[in-house]
């Protein structure tokens, strides 16, 4: 045997014996799963889940605190890391670095659930990024609390289809809502999601003069680190039907 072939033969085995390693390295899920990490791993990618209620009032945008619990312990489980507002921002923007299967867990509204959603996640270790609108029924210490466990960011002042307004009323409606929870806060707020995942051209520039860098809609596919666009970052919605193998499949993109 020649030496070329003598090297591939080596490199072969020592490339099957490298994927032994991963395979045993790799946590015990469904290949499904394990096929989507690895994608996210190597494309620079990382869904944004977007929660309203935790609560057992059955509305399609509701889950029930045990379902949060559950769906928290498989991300655990399952090798993800839950990551903040500001890390996704680092590495979509400048190049920071996310730890192995990285997510991003956020809160919308402001219903006083919200206290429970960062009860859930904190016995998990995780923090959450909360969207809060000027008309949540949370108190100020609320939203406070929230801001200390987690990010505390715009939603717009009363929950408005934005679309529907001139320039100068989502001008209104994202800089007094920005403002209210800066003073509550004590923290600059850069960040809003869209409700109802509506804008348009005008409510983009409405937002970049209001101060607002980055804004979260929805579109139920995973985010792309390498192609975000700042002002119509996708998220995918949790609702009241999501079983176990549903939550790990939106996850999984």
């Amino acid at each position: 045997m020649g030496r070329a072939g003598l090297g591939r033969r080596v490199r072969a085995v020592v490339l099957s014996l490298l994927l032994i390693l991963v395979s045993f390295a790799w946590p015990a899920t469904s290949p499904g799963n394990r096929v989507a990490r690895a994608a996210q791993v190597a494309f620079g990618q990382a869904p944004i889940l977007a929660y309203h209620n935790v609560d057992y009032s059955g509305s399609e945008y509701s889950v029930t605190p045990e379902q949060l619990d559950e769906q928290c312990r498989w991300l655990v489980e399952n090798g993800y890391s839950a990551i903040t507002l500001h890390q996704f921002w680092e590495a979509a923007t400048n190049s920071g670095k996310l730890p192995p299967n990285p997510v991003l867990l956020t809160n919308d509204d402001g219903w006083a659930s919200a206290i429970t959603f960062a009860e859930v996640l904190g016995r998990h270790g995780m923090a959450g990024t909360y969207f809060v609108n000027s008309v949540s029924p949370l108190t100020a210490e609320q939203i406070l609390l929230l801001s200390q466990l987690g990010s505390v960011q715009a939603h717009t002042s009363n929950h408005v289809h934005l679309s529907g307004l001139a320039y100068e009323g989502q001008l209104a409606e994202i800089a007094e809502n920005k403002a209210y929870l800066e003073a509550i806060t004590g923290q600059p707020v850069h960040f809003l999601a869209w409700p109802f995942g509506d804008r348009d051209d005008s409510a983009v520039q409405a937002a970049a003069a209001a101060g607002i860098i980055g804004a979260f809609g929805l579109g139920g596919v995973t985010a792309d680190l390498l192609a975000i666009d700042p002002y119509h970052i996708p998220r995918i919605m949790m609702v009241a039907g999501d079983d176990l193998p549903t939550f790990a499949a939106k996850v999984g993109g």
